[in-house]
């Protein structure tokens, strides 16, 4: 029995080992010693909160508190990753009781370390209790703002007025159309996804690198754009679903309606979002310069076919989804929604509502092109 408790004993030490925050040697800061444990020991709270999956909406300032309950949650992997080390780098005050703290996360097994990631926090102390907060407000404390309808716009030079009007009546629609009532959304507009990560509290990601073309979105009725586009219906149509669905997600049926209802999530070369009806066309003209292309072979295996990212599986599902709609209103999008997950749930649901399947699928999806 002792020998039992002695083992759980390390094994607890070592969990709480893996998970605290250790302070950079080089760290240098004038924030008075008694703040900067104070900030130290919060820190240690959170990043255990975080690690046994207990972080809830009352560790965190209540403003956009569940985007950042909702990020921080995001990094419990890395938290739980005995070959990280997670380490306290910068510290500094940004206004009276309000400091900005980074957190690097460093792999340590390997031949040398590596920098995963940097979790950056607004750390706010009020009268001896430290809460954290995405420095989302912080950064972004100069910027416009601009109501549209149900959308908050933010943004730090220009907004493109007439999408966001269209995006704002879309808001209204994909939900009305689902029997929904339209929510209040933050919109950020961010030059590209690199922009975006400071604002969600990535100093740094390894697995972000490079990537640009992503928008962030919808999260805690917060939206951050693709490529400072005005319009992220796609996201929206997927935000709205979640509330009728009550089964695991069907992503042919969801990613055909996004594209439908929505668009299909990427800009084009000219900054403008890629719509399904123009998809279509090209879809149309590969067809007359590959006569012997099987559209189902398409759906079930996704080809690159089209001179951007958009993919032809869900505009085929599109396709058969604004057929629903014709034939069956609503109520046929909604059974799409709720058709389960993998392609044969998908197929069984199309063919009960509007008799398409694998047999006529390349005849039907033609007539439905034409």
């Amino acid at each position: 029995m002792k020998k039992l408790l002695f083992v759980l004993g390390l094994f607890i030490v070592a969990q709480v080992n893996a998970q605290s925050v250790t302070v950079g040697k080089n760290i240098y800061t004038d924030i008075p010693d008694i703040t900067k444990q104070q900030i130290i020991n919060a820190l240690d709270s959170l990043v255990y909160k975080i690690g046994v999956g207990k972080l809830n909406i009352n560790d965190v300032e209540q403003d956009k508190g569940e985007l950042t309950v909702s990020i921080l949650k995001d990094q419990q992997a890395d938290i739980n990753d005995t070959t990280s080390q997670k380490q306290l780098i910068n510290m500094y005050p940004v206004a009276p009781g309000q400091y900005f703290i980074s957190i690097a996360v460093i792999r340590s097994s390997g031949p040398k370390p590596l920098l995963k990631k940097i979790i950056n926090l607004i750390a706010s102390n009020r009268d001896g209790k430290i809460t954290v907060a995405l420095p989302l407000n912080y950064l972004t404390r100069l910027w416009e703002a601009r109501k549209v309808g149900n959308i908050i716009y933010h943004y730090p030079d220009e907004i493109n007025i007439d999408r966001a009007k269209k995006f704002n009546e879309k808001n209204t629609l994909i939900p009305t159309k689902l029997g929904l009532q339209p929510e209040v959304m933050d919109f950020y507009l961010c030059n590209n996804y690199q922009e975006i990560l400071p604002l969600l509290g990535l100093g740094y990601s390894a697995e972000a690198n490079g990537n640009t073309r992503n928008g962030y979105g919808v999260d805690a009725n917060c939206i951050f754009s693709v490529l400072h586009n005005e319009d992220f219906s796609h996201d929206l149509f997927h935000y709205y679903a979640a509330r009728v669905r009550k089964v695991p997600r069907n992503s042919a049926a969801e990613e055909g309606i996004a594209y439908s209802w929505g668009n299909a999530y990427y800009t084009d070369e000219k900054g403008e979002m890629i719509l399904q009806k123009d998809l279509v066309i090209q879809l149309r003209l590969y067809l007359q310069q590959h006569p012997d292309a099987s559209l189902y072979d398409m759906f079930s295996k996704n080809p690159t076919i089209f001179n951007s990212m958009a993919k032809v599986r869900s505009v085929i599902s599109g396709v058969i989804c604004d057929e629903v709609e014709r034939q069956k209103g609503t109520s046929g999008i909604i059974a799409l929604i709720n058709c389960g997950k993998g392609d044969d749930n998908y197929l069984a649901a199309v063919n009960s509502l509007i008799n398409i399947n694998k047999t006529n699928f390349d005849t039907a999806v033609k007539a439905l092109l034409k």
